[in-house]
């Protein structure tokens, strides 16, 4: 069904109103200006503008190749879509409260990164922000617009700790087990030379088989078990005058012998005081729905398909990798609507009738975008990228 459009059509010779006219053999709508008696078809674009951008997501989220849009090179693709590029997809503030919130940053090439948080039950993305990396500011930047949630899922590095602290002070953190795992084994290893390490590496690889709150305390019990038997011995130090050869001799007067057993030991007790560990069997927390362990909804979600759109597009230039990251999280959001981005698009250029471009027959420019100084989550990290395009 046709809707009619409020917005006057002028004429583009005197500016003044146009009129319908009949319609030609074709079917078109004629339309006359009274003032310069000018007579054109003039149809509107709109429709056609909604059908290219449909065509540039179906390629752009898709993996299809530009050559399999048109059945040529994709030079034609590509001038059709060009000016796509120009719109800047963002996930509005909804004002929802929700129950779980996970966030994480995906590094991309030379170091510019994107945090992303998502609904912890339905993986939808809620809001994303860049950054060049996961520090306070940037976090803060991207909870602002989210409100608090009873509980946050993350990696635990403390730019979001903190910026969780401001923005959400009563929400509570539920450490991913996954990542306390990886970090047992950067600091032991996979398989630890000394019998203290083996123990407690098994004790970290238990934490994901842990499933009620009988089994926590029963966790909790063996780490500080653990704990009376080998406190003297993380409690070693070696002094720089015993081992004058080691690195460390020359800034420090003296070390923990057994220093990475003894940083493994000291998070994983800080995170059970903190209660950071099994916030999910929380009877509190529970009232209000499930609590996942792990942020893999995340980094098995929205994170990995940032990244393979990426690759799969290797070679954009530097702007047009952000955009394709940005619409990647919007269509994945609870609501998109990607055909509302054009009247915006129009209404900040000041076109009506023409057809917007980007400055390039192609629609693939150089994609350098000036810093913005005013922006504190704004740090250095985008250069040219260079490649073939697909």
């Amino acid at each position: 069904m046709r809707t009619k459009s409020k917005r006057a059509r002028l004429c583009p010779v005197c500016g003044g109103p146009m009129r319908k006219n009949g319609r030609t053999k074709a079917g078109a709508q004629r339309w006359k200006c009274p003032g310069c008696a000018l007579s054109t078809t003039a149809p509107r674009r709109d429709g056609r503008r909604r059908a290219q951008l449909g065509e540039f997501l179906d390629w752009l989220l898709s993996g299809k190749r530009q050559w399999d849009m048109d059945g040529a090179d994709g030079r034609a693709f590509r001038k059709r879509v060009g000016w796509c590029w120009r719109l800047r997809p963002a996930i509005p503030p909804d004002g929802v409260v929700r129950h779980v919130i996970m966030a994480d940053g995906t590094y991309m090439a030379h170091g510019w990164c994107l945090l992303i948080a998502i609904d912890g039950l339905t993986g939808e993305p809620v809001a994303f922000q860049w950054c060049g990396h996961e520090s306070t500011a940037a976090y803060a930047a991207l909870f602002s617009r989210i409100p608090a949630p009873d509980v946050l899922v993350s990696d635990g590095l403390r730019g979001i700790e903190r910026a969780c602290a401001q923005a959400w002070p009563r929400t509570r953190i539920q450490r991913c087990l996954v990542h306390v795992q990886r970090n047992t084994r950067a600091d032991l290893t996979s398989r630890p030379r000394l019998q203290a390490g083996r123990e407690l590496k098994e004790l970290s690889d238990a934490l994901t088989s842990v499933r009620t709150a009988g089994q926590a305390a029963q966790w909790a019990g063996a780490l500080n078990a653990w704990h009376g038997r080998w406190r003297d011995f993380i409690a070693e130090r070696t002094w720089a005058k015993d081992d004058p050869a080691n690195p460390k001799a020359s800034r420090q007067e003296w070390w923990w012998t057994h220093g990475e057993l003894r940083r493994c030991y000291r998070r994983l007790e800080r995170l059970f005081r903190e209660g950071k560990l099994f916030a999910f069997l929380d009877p509190g927390l529970l009232a209000g729905g499930p609590v996942p362990r792990t942020s893999n909804l995340l980094e098995g979600g929205i994170n990995s398909l940032v990244k393979r759109t990426l690759l799969e597009h290797h070679g954009l230039p530097e702007e047009h990798m952000r955009r394709a990251c940005e619409w990647r999280c919007y269509m994945r959001s609870h609501a998109p609507d990607p055909y509302a981005l054009i009247a915006g698009l129009e209404q900040a250029a000041g076109t009506q009738d023409r057809e917007p471009t980007d400055g390039n027959d192609d629609g693939y420019g150089d994609g350098i975008q000036a810093n913005n100084h005013d922006d504190p989550t704004n740090e250095p990290g985008f250069y040219i990228r260079k490649g073939h395009v697909h």
